[in-house]
């Protein structure tokens, strides 16, 4: 769980600070104003974990050139000698005397002027059990050696909640590339640690729940009861979607099947985008979940910790359900850390308190709870949110309209040859609407003294 960044350097960021609130974050601004930029900042301080925990490249998430920030100095633009992203945050470790604790770290992930490595350093603090505080000595954090601590201690035989690490970006409509193979499925072995091979790379194919699903399906008719996983995820799946009453892999259809009230049942693949991205978040990070954690079997989604990215949360969704998505996501994960970025103003609505929104460019903090749509829109900067654009538009060029004639010298024919002129050319683009134009066009008659 992370406490607090410090981004120095990265992207835009020249050297900004954000607190975290332990359950819920939701960033908020114009484009441009760094929402992304903080996601990806936090991706790679994560990455640092997901990397000790299994070591691959797909999991390495580096601090990208293109991600330097660019200095201007006398005409010209310049990397900036270093970018560094230093982070404060709890997380269950196992320690030097192969106890399974909570240490507090911080640790800082930097790239410097010349390298193409980005290195690692920090510190730990490690819990007194007995007094619920942490003591104030600090070692070195070699997070390599935190992750080979904590692989021995689980091939010793203990248990161990693995942290899930998450990162949704705006990519994430999930397709289904190749018909599951239940062969294939069958036998498929999962490592505890697989879900950090690709947690920066997460959405961009259904397969893997698919196989999962399958998997779990296989389990049940060989064992002749209800595996509490798939309940589990089951669960999931109805928090997600309102009416849906099961999730499965149907053996006889070879795909996934959703089931819906009053006897309705859709393959997955014929959901709408919006109902198959909501349905692929809650149901990938449950199955990321359970495979971390065999040992918790169906309550490893309501058990596990850890910090889940996702880029524009709304992404997709109709705006009844933007309304209820983050309940839903606090309701089926309590115990995970969720930092989103959003647009939608139905979604700004449902946060809780004023400290689980982190708005960008400075803009002030306002408690949000139980305010009106328009009164968070007017605050994002839509000063009328009752009315659409094109109406702001028309009723400025009747407004300037009117004006304009009532200020004309109607015995100067040329004036009003010209101005008929403008007129037709200002509401030429609204020739949808006949009864605007015809309303300016008569006032303009009645003016000139025309039948």
């Amino acid at each position: 769980m992370i406490e607090k960044i410090t981004i120095h350097n990265f992207k835009l960021f020249s050297d900004e600070t954000f607190t975290l609130n332990p359950q819920f974050n939701l960033i908020v601004g114009v484009n441009g104003s760094g929402k992304s930029s903080l996601l990806k900042a936090l991706a790679v301080s994560l990455a640092g974990w997901a990397h000790a925990y299994i070591k691959s490249e797909s999991n390495l998430r580096p601090i990208e050139r293109s991600e330097i920030r660019e200095i201007q100095r006398q005409g010209r633009f310049d990397l900036s000698k270093e970018t560094s992203i230093e982070v404060y945050g709890e997380f269950p470790i196992v320690d030097r005397n192969l106890e399974s604790k909570r240490g507090y770290v911080q640790w800082k992930r930097f790239r410097q002027e010349g390298d193409t490595k980005t290195y690692l350093s920090g510190n730990i603090r490690y819990l007194n059990t007995w007094s619920g505080e942490y003591y104030p000595t600090e070692y070195n954090l070699i997070l390599s050696n935190l992750g080979h601590d904590v692989l021995k201690y689980i091939e010793s035989g203990e248990q161990f909640d693995l942290p899930l690490i998450a990162f949704y970006e705006c990519d994430r409509l999930w397709i289904s590339k190749n018909q599951a193979n239940i062969e294939s499925a069958a036998r498929k072995q999962h490592s505890r640690f697989d879900p950090y091979l690709d947690c920066f790379h997460t959405g961009t194919d259904s397969n893997a729940i698919e196989e999962w699903l399958l998997k779990l399906e296989l389990s049940e008719l060989q064992k002749k009861n209800v595996n509490p996983v798939k309940k589990a995820i089951e669960i999931a799946a109805m928090s997600a979607l309102e009416d849906c009453i099961g999730f499965r892999f149907d053996l006889e259809e070879s795909r996934v099947m959703v089931e819906f009230k009053e006897n309705l049942t859709i393959p997955f693949e014929h959901l709408s985008d919006g109902q198959r991205t909501i349905l692929s978040l809650f149901c990938d990070i449950a199955r990321r979940a359970a495979i971390l954690n065999p040992h918790l079997d169906g309550e490893a989604i309501k058990m596990v910790e850890g910090v889940v990215l996702i880029d524009e949360i709304d992404l997709h969704l109709h705006p009844k359900w933007q309304r209820k998505i983050v309940e839903s996501l606090r309701n089926t994960f309590p115990n995970i850390q969720f930092v989103c970025t959003t647009h939608s103003p139905f979604i700004i609505q449902s946060i809780r308190s004023s400290e689980e929104i982190i708005m960008m460019t400075g803009e002030p903090l306002l408690n949000y709870a139980n305010k009106s749509v328009e009164e968070i829109s007017k605050n994002m900067g839509v000063e009328r949110p009752d009315v659409s654009i094109k109406y702001e538009e028309m009723k400025e060029i009747a407004k300037s309209f009117m004006e304009e004639l009532e200020e004309l010298d109607c015995t100067d024919r040329e004036k009003q040859e010209e101005f008929k002129k403008r007129l037709a050319s200002a509401v030429a683009p609204y020739a949808d609407n006949p009864a605007y134009q015809a309303f300016l066009e008569l006032q303009m008659l009645s003016k000139f003294g025309e039948k």
